[in-house]
C-alpha cells in the first residue's frame, strides 16, 4: 500500500463528499429550470436531502479525524484550503436552511419525503421572503462557483504541482490509476 493510501479519507466521507458534489449540482439546475418543467416538488426534495447529508457529513468529520495534509504544501496553501472547505460547508448549510426557511415561511402545509407538514408559523411579509430568496440564490451561485474552484485547484494539485490530492477523495482502484500515471509508485 502507498503513502497515498494511508493518507486517504474513508470510504464514508468520500461517499458523502460525492453523493453531496453529485446532489448540489443537480440542484443547482434544476433550481435554474424548475419554473420552466413544474418541478419545483424535485427541488424542494432534494434541498431536503442535501440538508440531511450535510449534518451527516458535519458529524461524521467531527468524530473521524481528516488525513493529514501533503506534507509539502505551504502553510498558505493550507490555509486556503481549510478557509475554502470552511466556507463550502456554511454554503452548503446555509443554502438549504434558507430554501427550507422559505417554505416554513410561507405559512401553509408543506411535505418532507412525502411526510406532510402543518404550518409552522404565520405566513412572512412577501418583502422579506423575496429578501430570503435573493440571499438563497445568490448563495447558490457562490457555491456553484466555489465548488468549481475547489475542483479546478484539486486537478491542478494533482497534475500540474504533483500533490496527490485529489487522489484522497478517490476510490482506491482510481487513485491507484492516477498515482502511476503521475509516474508514482
Amino acid at each position: 500500500m502507498s503513502d497515498l493510501i494511508s493518507v486517504r479519507y474513508n470510504s464514508v466521507a468520500r461517499a458523502l463528499h460525492w453523493s453531496l458534489a453529485f446532489l448540489i449540482v443537480m440542484e443547482y439546475l434544476i433550481g435554474l429550470t424548475m419554473g420552466d418543467f413544474g418541478i419545483k416538488w424535485l427541488h424542494l426534495q432534494l434541498g431536503y436531502a442535501i440538508l440531511i447529508l450535510v449534518v451527516v457529513r458535519i458529524i461524521w468529520r467531527i468524530t473521524h479525524k481528516a488525513p493529514a495534509m501533503d506534507s509539502s504544501l505551504s502553510r498558505m496553501n493550507q490555509i486556503l484550503a481549510h478557509s475554502g472547505h470552511g466556507i463550502l460547508y456554511l454554503l452548503m448549510l446555509a443554502i438549504p436552511a434558507l430554501g427550507l426557511t422559505l417554505v416554513i415561511t410561507k405559512g401553509v402545509p408543506f411535505n418532507i419525503f412525502g411526510i406532510p407538514i402543518s404550518p409552522l408559523m404565520e405566513p412572512m411579509a412577501k418583502a422579506s421572503r423575496h429578501d430570503i430568496k435573493v440571499v438563497h440564490v445568490y448563495l447558490a451561485h457562490t457555491i456553484i462557483i466555489m465548488a468549481a474552484m475547489h475542483a479546478l485547484v484539486a486537478l491542478l494539485h494533482q497534475f500540474v504541482l504533483g500533490h496527490p490530492i485529489l487522489s484522497r477523495m478517490l476510490p482506491e482502484k482510481l487513485a491507484n490509476i492516477i498515482e502511476h500515471k503521475d509516474g508514482k509508485k
